[in-house]
């Protein structure tokens, strides 16, 4: 019997450039382009700057064992990629596909990750290198929670992912006037990955740019939405839906409507012929989607409105405001007639889903019924009432959903919390809905739940600032339930108590001002555009 001879071992490059190292050969770093590449006629993918950490540890070990029982569709593609990959890269690729996608896909069931995502980041390179962006951040991120702005990230898997991000843009530069039909889609997806990297990382203005990018593309390609709800679109219509949602959110940050898909199918036709198609609890979300990314909009622009901008076009906004609530009564009349005849009949996946529909449906239906109410008149005891049922209904949403992962490009529960907690006059319900952020620790597309959190917690502050004032001058009486209490190095705390997942508790509070939300502001161009800023009047305190 003859004996095959063995192959000698070649150690794998660990350093050198990027062509060398798949190639397993020894690099010698020569400047610019190797000699091994240019003696042989090869192209040079040049040097990359940040190396991971081996591989090791009781994490890696998790994941290895998470990837061998791997979703079959991530199984199927696993073999498809068509170029080499360097072992880092596999790393953050491998962790994209079983732990990012998992956390993006989100409350609802969507093809966008699953499918069109995963598809094109085995097809083209751009997607393949901001899939690796996202994961290698996504790692990174993981370790230390939700990250506010400004805050510096010093992990290796985070610059790293930058380089990648890099080569993405690149690689998306190189076929700027390509007449490939794919390409469009392709620039939307690296869109989405990169909004999703700057969002882990905290950058807003980014974040923004990326959202305002993709919308004027899809501007420019005619797409309508029919009455059934479905798109005319030459692109895939999970990614029409994602960018109208991400619109619907980004406006509270700073951007505008741009793309009036939504708007002009809700303005233009009856809204019972739309809501005609609602049969099913299943179907509550894409009834709804339409409503939400209209409704949004208009209360975002609603608030940065001074009371003077309100009452000079109030007509107008007024009519809007009506049109919106009579459309958002109709739907949660069904929703609701719905929810009593099927709940129960329903999947846990088609339970959370329509838990999270009403949820944010809620949300938006009592911001458009204090969207253009005085902020120095106080709530009528209907509207206090439905502000602390909406900061329970999310609290029970919560419980349901306390090992969710940290991110997803959905946003139900900080919409609700901080509709609720910016406009009750019920200091215990604020602080409440403030508590309630912190636990949840996410982040849901431009929503961080730690920045949202300062925001409220400041603009209760300046609320508590003011009341302590008129006490002082008038000897009022305090809210049931609240306590000033003077320190002896001149500060002033509060004592607010308040109930939370069935127990008792009190918060002690600072009269100062917080000092994350005012380190995080300088690295927010665009915060004097926040609507949230501006209807607390913190953008006034910082002077931005």
């Amino acid at each position: 019997m003859l004996l095959s001879k063995r192959k000698p071992h070649r150690k794998r490059s660990s350093t050198g450039c990027r062509t060398c190292r798949l190639r397993r050969i020894k690099c010698d770093e020569a400047p610019d382009a190797c000699t091994n590449c240019v003696s042989t006629g090869r192209t040079c993918d040049g040097y990359e700057a940040h190396r991971l950490p081996r591989a090791c540890g009781p994490q890696y070990k998790q994941l290895k064992r998470a990837v061998a029982v791997a979703h079959p569709a991530l199984t199927q593609v696993a073999f498809g990629l068509q170029w080499a990959v360097t072992s880092d890269e596999g790393r953050c690729l491998s962790f994209f596909q079983h732990q990012s996608v998992q956390n993006m896909v989100g409350f609802y069931d969507s093809s966008l990750w699953h499918r069109l995502i995963l598809r094109l980041s085995y097809t083209e390179p751009a997607v393949y290198h901001a899939a690796i962006a996202l994961g290698a951040i996504n790692n990174a991120q993981d370790k230390n929670k939700v990250v506010r702005p400004g805050q510096k990230l010093q992990s290796i898997w985070y610059w790293f992912g930058l380089e990648q991000a890099g080569r993405s843009i690149s690689l998306l530069n190189k076929r700027h006037f390509s007449q490939d039909p794919q390409f469009q889609e392709v620039v939307l997806v690296c869109c989405l990955l990169f909004i999703a990297c700057e969002m882990l990382c905290g950058n807003y203005d980014n974040a923004c740019a990326h959202v305002q990018g993709g919308l004027q593309v899809l501007q420019k390609l005619n797409i309508r939405r029919k009455i059934s709800g479905e798109f005319i679109s030459p692109v895939d219509p999970c990614i029409v839906e994602t960018f109208l949602q991400l619109q619907a959110q980004s406006v509270f940050y700073g951007t505008g409507v741009h793309f009036h898909v939504d708007s002009d199918l809700v303005s233009v036709h009856p809204y019972e012929d739309y809501l005609g198609t609602f049969q099913r609890l299943q179907d509550a979300r894409r009834v709804c989607d339409p409503l939400l990314n209209t409704g949004w909009p208009f209360a975002a622009r609603s608030w940065k409105l001074s009371e003077a901008e309100i009452m000079a076009d109030y007509a107008i906004l007024h009519q809007e405001q009506l049109f919106l609530l009579s459309s958002m009564s109709r739907f949660l009349c069904r929703l609701d007639w719905l929810t009593r005849q099927s709940y129960s009949q329903l999947s846990d996946k088609e339970q959370r889903e329509t838990d999270m529909t009403t949820v944010n449906c809620f949300a938006l239906n009592f911001a458009l019924k204090t969207s253009l109410l005085s902020r120095n008149t106080p709530l009528s005891p209907e509207l206090a009432q439905e502000s602390e049922d909406l900061v329970s209904l999310t609290e029970s949403a919560i419980q349901k959903l306390r090992d969710y992962p940290i991110i997803t490009l959905d946003s139900p529960i900080v919409p609700a919390l901080y509709n609720a907690a910016a406009r009750t006059p019920d200091y215990s319900v604020r602080v409440k809905a403030i508590t309630l952020m912190r636990v949840w620790q996410h982040v849901e597309g431009f929503a961080n739940t730690a920045l949202v959190a300062d925001i409220l917690e400041e603009g209760l502050k300046i609320a508590l600032r003011k009341l302590r004032r008129e006490m002082i001058a008038t000897s009022c009486a305090l809210p049931t339930g609240l306590m000033f209490v003077p320190a002896t190095d001149g500060q002033t705390f509060v004592r607010i108590g308040y109930k939370m997942f069935g127990a008792e508790h009190e918060q002690w509070l600072s009269l100062e001002k917080s000092p994350a939300l005012f380190d995080a502001l300088p690295f927010i161009q665009s915060a004097s555009q926040w609507s949230c800023l501006r209807s607390l009047g913190i953008v006034k305190s910082a002077g931005a």
